[in-house]
């Protein structure tokens, strides 16, 4: 039952438009709903009109009337703002003609127009939103589906409408066609809409803030008559703003405004994406949330493409890995990302990236053109399906004890193609302190080749060509024990390291059998990441070698070259609209007698996007500067005892206790796994 109001207040705000088309009308479409406000549009035609809201309660009580105009300047939208409401509460509203005094109704008065007002508290909800992008008249059958989940908010991610333009009269008039389409608008009567846009809305396909930058003073202006919200970016730059609900807060990001038109906020010498207001915005908003479940959603995806377009997070990693680590150590729980764009569907699951499972969920399409050369590698990929009139649809039930996120993968029929249900405790992040902190993978090869790091059996070995794991003969216990004659390695399935991480160390202890003989171009590698390709997908790199530790043969008898090798991005200049290349760096060499060998010896690495550091034994042994700074490239997998082909160049003899953390570990916590020559078990699950 509503609650008797106090201190109600009404403010109204206007728009409208050039004339079109006779009887166009448009809604009424529910827009921003807060705890004592609401927001709505309507469109009564090519007509300037005066209109009033009137808001009534479940029992019919007139509780609020507002009044605005439709004119021309606006496209004949006319916007409503009501203020003063009850929290969690539920209203019926009506929409009147006002002409000579007399009141005609146009639109509501009937049970379906209604709407609720966001509870104060954030406990004891199911919210229910929808996600989508890419939409045309084929997506009808989508939203006759949405009309059965009980929705309270719905977000278009992008390219809703395709607009492909900078005409102001082609823009309202698509923008108009979407919103007509009558099982949107059965939806929008009593369903917040909520979104931001991409490459199409904004105008141009793959268009950034610099290359549609004749065409988004249109765009915008065609987008804020068209969406009805209690934010547009700045106010007059950019379309970004966030709803809070409750349960969930949704952060919709604009990608397309800023983009390519300065330097990063992070990075000064490479181009932004979101530009410095949004930047600032958005991390004081994220720090500031309160919600269980906080979701970033834009048009774009978080990965590389891998096509001949620039318009995803790959081409700004700088920003992306930035607001990611800034989640993970302001300690940010609740997060999870969404995308759109690629007319394919995909699920990822970035392990502990920001001190929990990062979930990150691709919705495309809403309408029937899939494109499956899209579909493509990334090595945190767990799921992906091309098909058309997809949707993805959140719950966030904080009636549970934790709160509860499920998130299902649906289509115009209703199939969940993929459920996912993920407690708020899975999303918290857990302390790590000491020398396990940031330890994404362990293998102590104590009798088998389980991985003893919290990414657990996603990375246990396989042993390759007869190699077998000794249950003693190993520093503490066993050792995984390999012959170069058999070509014999073993081979972790997944990648260990953030996507293009930034940071990482390597720790092994090594007996080799037998090396390198002096003159010969054989090489003997210890381990080398590659790309697994897991989900067997194209377009999968066929280095991906980033961690590299290798002996090879050099001029003096009596010594060995070990030697490192990397790979890692290359960053493009302010304003380049180009992604990063790629670019093998090394070999960087290290002589060493080969005595130093002859029994266990202790090898670990680090690398920190501007060099690479080479220990022996818990000492410092070699620095060796990157000719280009900059984070690891592609990776997904790892081999031990072998190159990243497996077979050929393989060691011989020994290796232990193999550890990789997604940090620099200092020189003294590097001495102390050493321990002179007695290493402790790192971890242990």
């Amino acid at each position: 039952m509503a609650k008797q109001f106090l201190g109600l207040s009404i403010v109204f705000l206007l728009s409208s438009g050039t004339q079109l088309h006779a009887e166009d009308t448009v809604g009424p479409y529910v827009g921003t709903l807060k705890t004592t406000e609401a927001y709505l549009l309507y469109r009564p035609g090519n007509i300037a009109a005066e209109l009033r809201l009137t808001v009534n309660d479940e029992q019919g009580k007139k509780v609020a009337a507002v009044e605005s105009r439709s004119e021309a300047e606006h496209d004949f939208v006319a916007k409503f703002h009501v203020a003063g409401l009850n929290p969690g509460t539920t209203y019926r509203y009506q929409i009147e003609n006002i002409k000579d005094g007399n009141a005609t109704l146009v639109a509501g008065g009937t049970p379906d127009f209604h709407f609720t007002t966001v509870p104060t508290e954030r406990g004891g909800q199911v919210l229910n939103v929808a996600f989508i992008s890419c939409v045309n008249d084929a997506t009808d059958p989508v939203w006759q589906e949405m009309a059965n989940h009980d929705l309270d908010l719905l977000c278009f991610g992008g390219d809703t409408p395709y607009a492909d333009t900078g005409d102001l009269v082609d823009l309202r008039n698509k923008h108009r066609h979407l919103l007509q389409r009558p099982p949107l608008a059965a939806l929008g009567k009593n369903v917040s809409l909520l979104g931001t846009w991409d490459d199409h809305d904004f105008g141009k396909n793959n268009g950034n803030g610099k290359s549609a930058a004749a065409l988004k003073d249109n765009t915008r202006r065609s987008f804020v008559e068209y969406r009805v919200q209690d934010q547009y970016g700045t106010g007059d730059a950019g379309i970004y703003q966030k709803t809070d609900r409750g349960a969930m807060e949704v952060f919709l990001l604009d990608a397309r405004w800023y983009s390519q038109t300065g330097p990063s906020p992070v990075s000064p010498d490479q181009s932004t994406c979101f530009g410095n207001d949004q930047w600032q915005w958005l991390l004081e908003s994220l720090r500031k949330s309160k919600a269980p479940f906080k979701v970033l959603l834009q048009g774009q995806i978080w990965q590389d493409k891998k096509n001949r377009e620039t318009d995803d997070m790959y081409t700004y990693y700088a920003e992306r890995d930035a607001l990611l680590d800034f989640i993970k150590n302001e300690r940010i729980p609740g997060v999870v990302l969404v995308g759109g764009d690629i007319h394919v569907s995909r699920y990822l699951m970035h392990a502990q990236r920001v001190g929990y499972d990062l979930h990150d969920f691709i919705i495309s399409p809403g309408h029937t053109s899939t494109i499956p050369s899209l579909n493509v590698y990334h090595q945190d990929l767990e799921w992906s399906r091309v098909e058309p009139n997809q949707f993805l649809k959140m719950t966030a039930d904080t009636t549970k004890e934790p709160p509860v996120l499920t998130v299902k993968f649906l289509d115009k029929d209703g199939q969940e193609n993929l459920t996912k249900t993920i407690t708020y405790d899975q999303l918290t992040p857990q302390p790590e302190t000491g020398i396990a902190k940031a330890l994404r993978a362990y293998w102590s090869f104590d009798g088998n080749t389980k991985n003893n790091s919290r990414l657990g059996d996603r990375l246990d070995g396989e042993l390759n060509g007869g190699a077998e794991v000794s249950k003693e003969n190993g520093v503490r216990g066993g050792a995984l024990q390999l012959s170069r004659a058999d070509s014999q390695h073993l081979t972790v399935p997944r990648s260990m390291l953030d996507d293009n991480a930034s940071v990482y160390t390597v720790s092994s202890l090594i007996k080799p059998a037998s090396l390198p003989a002096h003159g010969s171009t054989d090489r003997s590698f210890v381990m080398e990441s590659n790309v697994n390709n897991h989900c067997d997908l194209p377009y999968a790199s066929n280095t991906g070698l980033p961690i590299s530790i290798g002996f090879r043969a050099c001029e003096d008898a009596d010594r060995i070259n070990l030697q490192l090798y990397t790979e890692t991005l290359v960053p493009q200049p302010v304003g380049s609209e180009r992604p990063p290349g790629t670019k093998v760096q090394g070999g960087f060499d290290h002589l060493m007698h080969r005595s130093q060998l002859s029994d266990w010896t202790h090898v670990a690495v680090t690398f920190d996007s501007s060099q690479l550091q080479l220990f022996v034994n818990g000492k410092l042994a070699g620095t060796h500067k990157l000719p280009i700074s900059a984070p690891i490239a592609e990776t997904g997998g790892l081999v031990i005892g072998g190159h990243r082909a497996g077979t050929g160049r393989n060691f011989d003899g020994m290796i232990d206790e193999v550890a990789i953390w997604n940090r620099v570990l200092a020189e003294s916590e590097i001495a102390a796994i050493y321990s002179n020559g007695t290493p402790p078990a790192v971890r242990e699950n």
